[in-house]
């Protein structure tokens, strides 16, 4: 059996595999809520080289990177969830629900919401989210966009930007899921982006020789392209993903 609903939105509001969010499993009410999707971008100011275990660099002398906007053009959101039968406790409804943008979102600004996802209490064979930007739905817009400054080891700066402009798709996955709730209660999901990993394998000597266009390094499909493959390659790995009651603050975890 499977239900499919197209969830389309006209809202000022929102989203890379990540860890699953689930829900407080001490509440014992049996009410629907509803889930939605917020992506929040994080360590913006760090040194280079960055280390895909979270190690700083041991040079005396480190060049580093501060990123001042993050900006990102939402194609679409799915939620996708195998909900076992509790009547048969072996069959599963495939539950599948999509929003629909696109929107441009700051993913420096926490207080954007997306989708709106109904969660029926009961156990999840399978739970995933996927986002979704789209080169076609962005127009002249980056689908994902960087802009900051790069600060060389002997202090010199440089304006750097990250433009990409091809489809990008991130999803998390979980199985083995048990949800619970009060009633009419809301919660989001929080897709972390550690901007910091996005320049893992990035050596400063390699920036320091960049091309730079007008004074400024750009990072595009089309301008220091070595760089670029490097962090699109990085953009579409795994992030974390953390989960929490709208009435409670952040939970913050570890990178």
């Amino acid at each position: 059996m499977r239900r499919e609903r197209l969830l389309t939105f006209v809202c000022v509001a929102l989203t890379i595999g990540f860890f699953a969010c689930q829900k407080d499993q001490n509440n014992s009410s049996t009410g629907d809520s509803n889930l939605g999707i917020k992506l929040q971008a994080l360590n913006r100011s760090f040194t280079l080289p960055v280390s895909s275990v979270g190690l700083k660099s041991a040079s005396v002398s480190t060049s580093s990177v501060a990123w001042d906007t993050a900006h990102m053009v939402v194609s679409g959101i799915t939620y996708e969830a195998k909900l076992k039968s509790l009547i048969t406790h072996h069959d599963s409804i495939e539950i599948s629900y999509k929003w629909k943008g696109p929107q441009e979102i700051n993913l420096l600004d926490t207080t954007i919401t997306l989708g709106n996802f109904t969660l029926t209490p009961g156990f999840y064979d399978e739970i995933e989210l996927r986002v979704d930007g789209s080169k076609k739905t962005a127009g002249l817009k980056p689908v994902f966009y960087l802009h900051g400054v790069y600060t060389k080891t002997d202090a010199t700066t440089i304006p750097v930007k990250v433009i990409v402009n091809e489809d990008v798709s991130f999803k998390t996955e979980k199985d083995s899921v048990t949800v619970t709730s009060i009633d009419n209660t809301d919660f989001a999901s929080v897709i972390q982006i550690y901007l910091d990993q996005l320049m893992v394998d990035i050596l400063p000597t390699v920036l320091d020789n960049a091309t730079l266009t007008n004074g400024t390094l750009v990072i595009s499909a089309d301008k220091n392209r070595e760089l670029y493959w490097i962090l699109v390659r990085n953009l579409i790995k795994n992030h974390h993903c953390r989960h929490y009651h709208h009435a409670q603050g952040f939970h913050m975890g570890g990178h």
